[in-house]
């Protein structure tokens, strides 16, 4: 029945824009993002921390994840110095291992697929540094389905800052968009910005703003109708 509706309505969508939120939400990266925060602790003589530990940090960047992973490990928070150097192993082991294991969540590819075909645009807003985010994009296969990629350095600030948001907004030329994210930090810059938000429960958090959301969503099976009422809601 989907299909036929495409089919039927291929451009109803145009005008309409699907921002998504990257690590947690798309993609789920947290298995990489650790063994690159534990090869920059096991650098510097640490033992590794627990990747579950560290999940709901994934979308606070790569620093936060060091000073965490040094907390857990050896009961302290690092020097300035020590933070820079773990940070440059971090990134210069996570750009050469950025997809290992990092693959996006089932049902995602699909539902991106299909919104396009009816006229949508899509966009990926995440706080991961912009040039990560396109080569783990690329990397995946994926940079086809996006027109545009925002970092955390590529606005004036990053998430819950709307910044990023109003800018994915003007690079897609959206009248109306919804946003896709899995954390507390997304429903404050989507709500910033002036759009709905809808959350990933099994997502990397953390998430104590679920009632601010517009919806929460268990699987990308059961997205396709929010997003639809979302953007069709009175046109």
């Amino acid at each position: 029945m989907a299909d036929n509706r495409v089919k039927d309505m291929p451009d109803d969508l145009v005008g309409a824009a699907v921002l998504f939120d990257l690590d947690g939400t798309l993609v789920d990266t947290a298995a990489d993002l650790a063994a690159s925060m534990n090869h920059a602790l096991g650098a510097a003589g640490l033992a590794p921390a627990p990747a579950e530990s560290v999940r709901h940090l994934v979308g606070h960047g790569a620093r936060r994840m060091i000073l965490r992973g040094y907390e857990l490990s050896a009961g302290r928070i690092p020097s300035d110095a020590e933070t820079d150097e773990a940070l440059a192993r971090f990134l210069d082991h996570y750009e050469a291992n950025i997809a290992v294991h990092s693959r996006p969540f089932d049902g995602a590819v699909e539902l991106i697929e299909s919104f396009r075909a009816r006229g949508a645009r899509m966009a990926i807003c995440t706080n991961k540094r912009e040039g990560m985010a396109k080569l783990l994009i690329e990397t995946l296969g994926l940079s086809s389905l996006f027109e545009v990629i925002v970092g955390a350095d590529t606005a004036s600030a990053p998430k819950p800052d709307p910044a990023p948001v109003t800018l994915c907004l003007r690079e897609t030329g959206a009248q109306r968009a919804v946003f896709i994210g899995d954390s507390d930090t997304d429903i404050r810059a989507a709500r910033a910005a002036g759009l709905p938000s809808f959350i990933a429960s099994f997502g990397y958090g953390p998430l104590t703003l679920s009632a601010d959301a517009t919806g929460l969503f268990d699987g990308y099976i059961e997205l396709g109708s929010m997003i639809e009422n979302a953007l069709t809601e009175g046109t």
